[in-house]
């Protein structure tokens, strides 16, 4: 979380999903860490390698996704009792993450996009945001 401000209000009962290249153990991720815990926050991140998830579980991470052996989406689904979404979401990777970011996203939360490590093109499926 960059700050405060920059998120809305970002309140303690909230869940955050850090979602940055190189894991929440980057200097963004570490940064967004601590800041979101400082206010309260559920945090969720992933990461490649058990040694970046040890670093961030450190850092007071709630929930540890290794994303080469996981899909974050399902996780974020068993650790939320099956709401499946969490509030804010920050997102250096960008394009290939979109449409399953916003499927981890929750009605009213913010997705924060701040990078395009993966890319900056990409297609959404606008369809499964209708009222049935």
């Amino acid at each position: 979380m960059v700050s405060k401000l920059s998120l809305g209000e970002t309140f303690h009962d909230e869940q955050a999903f850090v979602q940055i290249h190189g894991g929440g153990s980057s200097r963004i991720g570490t940064f967004a860490i601590q800041m979101a815990k400082c206010l309260g926050v559920k945090v969720f991140i992933t990461a490649g390698s058990e040694e970046k998830l040890a670093a961030c579980k450190e850092l007071g991470t709630d929930v540890c996704i290794n994303y080469k052996t996981e899909d974050f989406i399902t996780r974020i689904k068993e650790e939320t009792g099956g709401e499946g979404s969490v509030d804010v979401i920050l997102d250096n990777i960008g394009g290939p993450y979109l449409q399953r970011n916003l499927d981890s996203l929750n009605v009213d939360g913010r997705l924060f996009i701040i990078g395009f490590m993966g890319g900056t093109m990409t297609q959404v499926n606008l369809g499964c945001y209708q009222d049935p």
